[in-house]
């Protein structure tokens, strides 16, 4: 009898442990935030005009690299005038980065698009606690804001370090680091990043230059733009919605929005009509699915079982966003109560990916051209979903 009821009391607590853990993940797409998110830790509001601050390679007394090279920028997305590299085995560049107060800060990168960039690259933040190193793969995500990381880092000049694997093939690039405070904190430790750093920091030239995707007009005469530039144009879009509170029924662009009404305004710009429904999007035929997390690739469409019962099929806790690279999503969080970017590892309960060729045969659609909108209705192709049995309305995303 003593045996019998230590097997149930050790069910017991493992199913108690199982059930909170997806609880945790669900709190992505189900009401209220359970742990009311802060700035930094210190405040729940999110500042309309976040400090930051860009370090480029040519910064006089702010950036040193011996033995790098300094390389014009060419047309690979480089920030600036020219970038520096160097072999694997270098020894590290450093950006010296004044950190105005004891804070967390979101760290993002750039580097100029190459095949011959190196994978396994370091970059070394100064936190508040001591050094963290993440590895990036600079072979992918290049011309592009790449988030790193969120940090706490104390007040100060503060080295953020680029350095190369000798064991890997490929040039490591040191371009420009870009410091935002705009970082929320979860109290379990989850932190997003609400600020857009293409309209903090936007390129040098055209559209992108005033913060807006770098989308243009293409004739059925001109030649397919290439893959990677729409993809960016993905993300670029995706992270222009970013600040935006989270909210459902309507789907409102801007001005309230959950996980699948973010992804399917985004696609809108792409010629794309997407059900307002993580389930159906994943559903439908159109785009082609991604069962590996490593073969996604930014712009993708990316599926979470959040509430871990295996099966996708509940259109109001499974969850949809997009990826951005470098392990970051795009998406509408109920659990920061906006739209943020954060590190897709946080949902847990990865179900899949679908990615598109994007733009489909003829040219990217200008917004007086986009598809109507279709009325309400329960089944595929609806744009909005209908309240619960109970009456309740959908909290996805």
């Amino acid at each position: 009898m003593r045996r019998l009821m230590l097997v149930v009391l050790a069910v017991s607590v493992a199913s108690s442990l199982a059930a909170s853990a997806s609880r945790s993940d669900a709190s992505e797409a189900k009401g209220p935030p359970p742990d009311p998110p802060s700035n930094g830790g210190t405040s729940a509001e999110v500042s309309p005009d976040p400090y930051f601050r860009v370090v480029d390679n040519a910064a006089e007394g702010r950036f040193s690299a011996p033995g790098w090279e300094r390389r014009p920028a060419g047309d690979l997305g480089t920030y600036g005038g020219d970038y520096a590299s160097a072999d694997p085995s270098a020894g590290a560049a450093r950006f010296r980065v004044k950190i105005p107060e004891d804070d967390h800060y979101s760290v993002y990168a750039r580097w100029p698009a190459g095949e011959d960039n190196a994978s396994g690259v370091r970059f070394v933040i100064p936190t508040a606690s001591g050094a963290k190193s993440d590895e990036v793969d600079q072979g992918l995500d290049g011309g592009f804001w790449v988030r790193i990381g969120a940090y706490e880092m104390e007040k100060g000049d503060r080295f953020l370090q680029v350095s190369g694997n000798p064991e890997r093939e490929g040039r490591v690039v040191a371009d420009a680091v870009m410091v935002v405070r705009d970082v929320l904190v979860g109290r379990d430790g989850r932190t997003a990043s609400y600020a857009n750093p293409d309209e903090l920091a936007p390129d040098d030239s055209g559209a992108a230059a005033a913060g807006e995707p770098a989308l243009r007009m293409r004739t059925r005469d001109e030649s397919t733009r290439d893959e990677s530039t729409v993809r960016q144009d993905v993300v670029r879009r995706a992270k222009g919605h970013l600040g935006t509170p989270y909210g459902y029924d309507p789907c409102r662009a801007n001005v309230q929005e959950d996980c699948s009404c973010l992804t399917k305004l985004v696609y809108e710009h792409f010629g794309r009509k997407f059900p307002d429904s993580p389930v159906w999007q994943w559903r439908m035929e159109d785009g082609k699915k991604i069962l590996r997390k490593s073969n996604l690739r930014r712009g993708d469409l990316v599926f979470h079982d959040l509430n871990r019962d295996g099966r996708l099929d509940d259109h109001y806790e499974d969850h949809v966003s997009i990826w951005a690279g470098n392990g970051n999503i795009v998406h509408a969080s109920s659990y920061f109560d906006r739209v943020v970017t954060s590190e897709e590892k946080y949902l847990g309960g990865f179900w899949g990916g679908k990615s598109f060729k994007l733009p489909p045969e003829g040219e990217l659609l200008p917004e007086e051209e986009l598809p109507p909108e279709e009325g309400v209705g329960s089944g595929p192709g609806s744009n909005l979903l209908p309240g619960r049995p109970d009456g309740s309305k959908p909290t996805n995303g």
